[in-house]
C-alpha cells in the first residue's frame, strides 16, 4: 500500500464522491418520508396508470412495509444509477487515465512497484464504494427511525445493503479490469462503462414484458432479488457468493494484467 497515493486518490476523487453522495441521500430520504402504510395503495393505483412495460423496466414496487417500500424504490433503478457513476469514473481514473497521460512514468520513477500501485488503487475502488453504501444505510436508518420510529426491519435492511454492496464490488470489479487492460482511456471508458450499462439494459428489457423474461437472465443483475432475500431463499445467497468471487477475480486479475503488460510510457 501507498498512503502518498491512497490520499492523492482522495483529493482528486472527493467532489464527484461528494456530489453523488448528496444526490443519493437527497433521494434516500426523500423515499422515507414517501412512506405512509394508508397511501401504499393509492401509489399503486397511480403506478397502474402507467404502462406495465414501463413500470416493470424501471423496477419500481412498492411494498406494504417499510423494509420493502425501501428495497422496492431506493434498490431499484436508483440503485444502477448513482453508485455505478462513481464505479465507473473512479476506477477509470485509478489506472487507465496515469497510463494514458503519462503521469504513471512518475508514479512508477518512484519507490513505488507496479504491484503496490495496483493494489493502492484496487483498495481504494473497494473503499470508495464501501464508504457510499455504509453511509446510505446509516441515513436510511437514521431517517427511518425519526420518520417512523419502530417501523424498519433492521436486520433484513442491513443484509440487503450487504447484498447490494457485493453486487457492486463486482460492478467495481469489472471497472477496474478494464482500467488495468486498456492502455487508452477511451478504451478503458467503453469496457468500463459498456458492461455495466449493457447489464442495466438487459435487465430492464428482462423486466419489461413475459416474453423478454429471458434476456434478463443474461444481465448479472438477474442475481440480485431482494424479495427473494427477505423470503430467506437461497437464490440470494447464492448470488452473494457469485458476487464475492467474481469481483476477486477480476481484482485479482486486474492486478495481474497490469503488473504484467507493456506499458508506453
Amino acid at each position: 500500500m501507498s498512503w502518498a497515493l491512497f490520499k492523492a486518490n482522495l483529493r482528486v476523487n472527493r467532489m464527484i464522491w461528494l456530489l453523488i453522495i448528496a444526490i443519493y441521500s437527497f433521494y434516500s430520504i426523500t423515499l422515507v418520508s414517501m412512506f405512509d402504510p394508508e397511501s401504499v395503495d393509492a401509489l399503486k393505483k397511480m403506478m397502474d396508470m402507467l404502462p406495465p412495460e414501463l413500470v416493470n423496466a424501471i423496477g419500481m414496487n412498492f411494498g406494504s412495509t417499510l423494509l420493502t417500500f425501501i428495497s422496492g424504490t431506493l434498490y431499484s433503478l436508483l440503485l444502477y444509477l448513482f453508485p455505478m457513476i462513481i464505479s465507473i469514473i473512479i476506477n477509470h481514473r485509478l489506472i487507465a487515465v496515469h497510463v494514458d497521460k503519462g503521469s504513471m512514468s512518475y508514479l512508477l520513477s518512484t519507490s513505488n512497484s507496479r504491484l503496490r500501485v495496483a493494489t493502492t488503487q484496487a483498495v481504494f475502488s473497494l473503499v470508495s464504494i464501501t464508504a457510499i453504501f455504509c453511509w446510505i444505510t446509516a441515513l436510511t436508518l437514521i431517517a427511518s427511525s425519526v420518520m417512523f420510529p419502530g417501523l424498519m426491519d433492521i436486520k433484513p435492511f442491513i443484509l440487503l445493503n450487504g447484498y447490494a454492496l457485493l453486487m457492486y464490488y463486482t460492478i467495481n470489479g469489472i471497472c477496474f479490469f478494464a482500467s488495468c487492460l486498456a492502455n487508452e482511456s477511451k478504451y478503458s471508458l467503453g469496457l468500463g462503462a459498456g458492461i455495466p450499462l449493457a447489464f442495466v439494459l438487459l435487465q430492464m428489457l428482462g423486466d419489461s414484458g413475459d416474453k423478454l423474461n429471458w434476456i434478463g437472465n443474461f444481465s448479472l443483475f438477474a442475481l440480485f432479488d431482494p424479495a427473494r432475500l427477505f423470503a430467506g431463499d437461497s437464490f440470494a445467497y447464492l448470488g452473494m457468493a457469485v458476487f464475492a468471487g467474481l469481483a476477486a477475480a477480476l481484482y485479482a486479475g486486474g492486478i495481474f494484467i497490469f503488473n504484467k503488460k507493456d506499458l508506453p510510457i
